[in-house]
């Protein structure tokens, strides 16, 4: 079985996660590539047994169909989804850059769909056709990397948070720059960390945090960190608060946590050891002041990350699915399975979504705006 995920090569969130899908189902045994415009083999890709969008697909792919075998990666957030499509149509902007109509589209297209958030699942499955395929699985990290080492120093602060997405609305710093000289009143030895800020949005939150004094109290820049030092990061300062719109998570808490470094998110995230309530900041600035105070005990029933091998797996078994429901009935195919069937993971597969389903539901609605 071949198997090609097509990804921007831009090093984003889902770029890495495509990757590292990738390498795992290398490991497994599985012919899997790595695939963009430029690809050196692109040619090859585009005959591939299985393609599985990431952000796209080639032209050349889909007018192989119906022949082509397509699994769509839903990355996105169905709201970021919707909002940006509704804030470019209302520029005059239509066709491919409606993100909601492509979404759509392969929701009726693709063999499959498949989503690692369990919230992301519900919306869409609520929108499928009937017996249409959406897998939610679970999101799993290399665990042989990201893990707890020595430190090469601790970071300025006590405590020392870390904080680092992308800048837009759904998990830019925002909020904790609102909070944070709240909490600072009341710890004034506290440093954030705040990287990975683009500097073509400086103009609107460097006059922020100068004017409400956050900056007094933090390190903000525009840096990135390579894999190595990221992991040093996490090793090196107290917490990492990532501020996921709806309690969500991402891949960086889950670098975290693997790492040893105690998580804070807004409620819902199943990952994180603390939780603050999403809204208004006042609110969240207290929550978060007696978790750095040490006044918080962490989440008893938090999860525990997967390793990517786990999701391999999962998406090996989704891929065997799809070409032997499309192969017609009477007729032999040379596609064995690459990896056996383990009823272990697939009942903590099973154990994971209903675990993880209601702790994102705020049992009396008043941590939500």
């Amino acid at each position: 079985m071949k198997v090609v995920h097509w990804i921007w090569g831009n090093t984003s969130g889902m770029h890495r996660a495509a990757e590292s899908i990738c390498e795992a189902e290398k490991r497994l045994g599985i012919d899997s590539r790595l695939a963009w415009t430029d690809s050196k083999d692109y040619i090859e890709h585009i005959f591939a047994d299985i393609h599985v969008g990431h952000t796209f697909l080639p032209d050349e792919v889909w007018r192989q169909r119906p022949n082509v075998k397509v699994v769509w990666v839903g990355h996105a957030t169905p709201e970021v989804i919707f909002s940006t499509a509704v804030e470019d149509g209302r520029k005059g902007r239509y066709g491919h850059g409606d993100s909601f109509m492509l979404m759509q589209y392969w929701m009726q297209h693709a063999d499959a769909m498949v989503t690692f958030w369990p919230r992301h699942h519900a919306i869409l499955k609520s929108m499928m056709d009937k017996r249409s395929i959406i897998e939610c699985f679970p999101l799993g990290i290399d665990k042989t990397f990201w893990k707890k080492i020595p430190s090469l120093g601790k970071y300025v602060g006590t405590p020392s948070v870390f904080t680092a997405e992308n800048a837009y609305w759904m998990k830019w710093p925002l909020d904790l720059f609102i909070m944070w000289p709240w909490v600072t009143e009341k710890i004034s030895s506290a440093r954030l960390h705040a990287t990975y800020l683009p500097q073509d949005v400086h103009r609107w939150f460097f006059p922020l945090v100068n004017r409400n004094g956050a900056s007094f109290y933090s390190y903000i820049s525009a840096r990135k960190f390579s894999h190595e030092e990221l992991r040093n990061v996490f090793n090196s300062v107290d917490f990492y608060c990532g501020l996921v719109r709806y309690g969500d998570f991402n891949r960086i808490c889950l670098e975290a946590n693997a790492c040893g470094c105690k998580t804070i998110s807004w409620a819902g995230n199943p990952y994180s050891d603390f939780w603050i309530p999403e809204g208004d900041q006042r609110r969240g600035a207290e929550v978060l002041t007696e978790i750095l105070k040490g006044n918080v005990e962490p989440r008893a029933d938090k999860q525990e990350v997967a390793d990517i091998d786990v999701t391999a797996r999962l998406m090996i078994g989704l891929y065997e699915r799809v070409l032997d429901e499309s192969t017609p009935k009477g007729v032999k195919v040379d596609v064995k399975p690459v990896v056996q069937p383990i009823e272990k993971e697939i009942n903590d597969h099973i154990k994971w979504i209903e675990s993880v389903v209601p702790q994102q539901r705020v049992s009396d609605g008043q941590d939500r705006p």
